[in-house]
């Protein structure tokens, strides 16, 4: 041992006359070329954590007053006034995507987290509205009840991604049944609603090239990616009368939504490619947290809408464990291959 101690010692030093050793210049140039890396590793490291130490601003109750609705025939009637929970700031969050800062995260640097966080909250509006189909409301139901003036998705077959931070590929999108009195609920063996989304990060659809500016990404000009974490192992459709349910495996989807110029975010669709399979449901929840926070985010499920839209799931029908008759499934298909008008 000692004498391979000695060895290296040797490469990396020299004995001068006076019998002293000496660094080699290549051994100061290496410790010149380490210390120049570790700078901007320290630098880095310094922004991200006074990025998650920004203060973030405090949540207040806000009424909004409503008209009554009135819902379809698994509806609850929702009158007088709908409390809702919405951060508040001492300037107006700003809506023009040029006002927005794009900081990359130690998870990726083509997804990225944007400044200030206030920005997200049009996005989970839209992330509401998402959850709420899954847990029952009709599509034109969850439109009206979020206020939205129609439903907030855009059926397009692809989307344009950055792959990394010099190409591009555009990437198949599939997209929910659009029709509007369909309900479906993703439910756990024990009938509880288990669908949970989490933030993956956002991008511009425009890059800098020399003095020139090139827009890929239509009229969308933020675009950001959306996990969701399906933990269901039942789907229940009902649609007309027919209502049919089937088994399903737990999966991760990811999701892209656009931020159009009318300033409404919209559901571009769901990726086609890559499907995965969750298999731990403790360790998949704690990666999502973790991912979520890196984007100043919070993941969003049945919980957090009942807490910020007031919207629970609604009741499935009841013996829905059994209603998986065959003819009712094709009549659902039926009617959702129906061209709406």
């Amino acid at each position: 041992m000692k004498f391979f101690l000695k060895t290296i010692l040797d490469g990396l030093t020299y004995t001068d006359l006076a019998g002293k050793r000496q660094p080699r210049i290549y051994t100061f140039i290496t410790g010149l070329i380490l210390l120049l890396l570790l700078v901007p590793l320290g630098m880095a490291g310094l922004n991200r954590f006074l990025l998650m130490r920004m203060v973030q601003s405090t949540p207040e109750k806000v009424l909004l007053s409503t008209e009554t609705i009135q819902p379809v025939k698994t509806g609850v009637p929702i009158t007088g006034t709908m409390e809702v929970n919405t951060p508040t700031s001492s300037s107006i969050c700003p809506t023009d995507p040029a006002a927005w800062s794009f900081s990359p995260t130690v998870v990726s640097s083509t997804h990225q987290v944007i400044q200030p966080a206030c920005v997200y909250q049009g996005l989970e509006k839209t992330i509401a509205w998402a959850l709420a189909v899954r847990e029952g409301y009709s599509r034109s139901e969850a439109t009206e009840l979020l206020g939205f003036n129609e439903m907030p998705i855009k059926q397009i077959e692809a989307v344009t991604i950055p792959r990394d931070a010099e190409d591009l590929v555009s990437v198949p999108v599939s997209f929910i049944p659009p029709q509007p009195g369909l309900q479906e609920w993703r439910l756990n063996s024990q009938g509880r609603a288990a669908v949970t989304y989490a933030l993956r990060g956002c991008f511009r659809t425009s890059s800098i090239k020399g003095n020139q500016r090139e827009v890929w990404g239509g009229e969308y000009s933020v675009i950001c990616l959306v996990v969701e974490d399906a933990e269901n192992l039942y789907i229940v459709y009902s649609l007309n009368g027919h209502t049919h349910t089937s088994a399903a495996t737990p999966m991760r989807s990811f999701l892209l939504f656009g931020y159009p110029p009318d300033g409404q975010w919209v559901w571009l669709g769901t990726r086609t490619e890559p499907k995965l399979e969750i298999t731990n449901t403790a360790a998949n929840a704690n990666e999502r947290l973790t991912v979520a926070s890196l984007y100043d985010s919070q993941p969003w499920d049945s919980e957090w809408l009942e807490d910020f839209y007031h919207l629970s799931m609604q009741s499935p029908p009841d013996n829905w464990q059994n209603m998986t008759d065959e003819r009712d499934r094709q009549a659902i298909l039926s009617l959702l291959s129906q061209r709406q008008p």
